[in-house]
């Protein structure tokens, strides 16, 4: 059986300025470790990357800021962060060298709109809201060149919040990009996905 990642991490976070409650600067910093759980080799006799036990683990860091305002010609809040992410060679698994991108540019920007009169609405959900996700991968990578789009993960998310519904909204997503799903790291994906999901638990 699969085992699913394991992903701990700490994040500190420390706030630059805030003029109102949405319309604030905050840098933060992160330590993080990915892993399978599994103890196996990671390659097989042949030659492949063994994905049924072999191990995959690598820790990092992620240094970047955040970004939020108040757009009030669309009455909309806009949420937009960038980091880059550094995994050492010295606490990464020497195998995926040149396999796994160890440098990473973090891109996310989000747009809420806001229900009318959001001020008088003690919820305050957002009716609408739009998310984008860029990483380009950066280092040795599977010999690709520099400039390769290849080196690009590209995520999309727009999610409905209806009227009728309390805490439930419907949600669509585009995925294109390197597998997430740990050892699969190798893999490409193109991902069309739509389901329901809560305020609470936005992704």
């Amino acid at each position: 059986m699969r085992t699913p990642s394991y992903m701990p991490q700490i994040t500190v976070y420390y706030l630059l300025n805030s003029k109102t409650e949405v319309n604030s600067l905050s840098l933060f910093g992160r330590f993080a470790h990915h892993s399978n759980g599994q103890d196996g080799e990671f390659y097989l006799d042949n030659g492949d990357i063994n994905l049924i036990s072999g191990n995959f683990t690598t820790n990092y860091y992620e240094f970047g800021f955040i970004k939020t305002n108040y757009n009030t010609r669309f009455s909309a809040a806009q949420f937009f962060r960038t980091s880059v992410e550094l995994h050492p060679r010295n606490s990464t698994m020497e195998e995926l060298d040149g396999m796994y991108s160890l440098y990473r540019w973090n891109t996310v920007f989000s747009i809420f709109k806001l229900p009318p009169n959001s001020n008088q609405n003690k919820k305050k959900n957002a009716s609408i809201s739009i998310k984008g996700q860029a990483t380009w991968m950066f280092g040795e990578l599977n010999n690709l060149d520099g400039f390769s789009l290849d080196r690009l993960n590209l995520s999309l998310t727009f999610y409905y919040h209806p009227k009728f519904l309390e805490d439930i909204g419907l949600f669509a997503q585009l995925y294109h990009g390197m597998d997430y799903y740990n050892i699969y790291f190798n893999h490409k994906l193109d991902i069309i996905r739509f389901g329901i999901m809560t305020e609470k638990l936005r992704f």
